[in-house]
């Protein structure tokens, strides 16, 4: 699940860095971080979320 939710987050992560360094000669390091780690944990509960739970995993009835 971690290896499925970090792939595009780390994709976008570089290319906004090559981005802002050819068009800007600029990168903003702490808005690119925080918008990995939010589209990150987006990914990650949304992976979470489609796993789904066994309900009476140990139930005796």
């Amino acid at each position: 699940m971690f290896k499925e939710s970090i792939r595009f987050p780390l994709i976008f992560f570089a290319a906004s860095i090559i981005w802002q360094l050819i068009a800007k000669r600029e990168v903003l390091w702490i808005d690119n971080i925080g918008i990995f780690f939010i589209i990150f944990l987006m990914f990650l509960l949304y992976n979470w979320s489609k796993k789904p739970y066994k309900w009476k995993k140990n139930s005796d009835e």
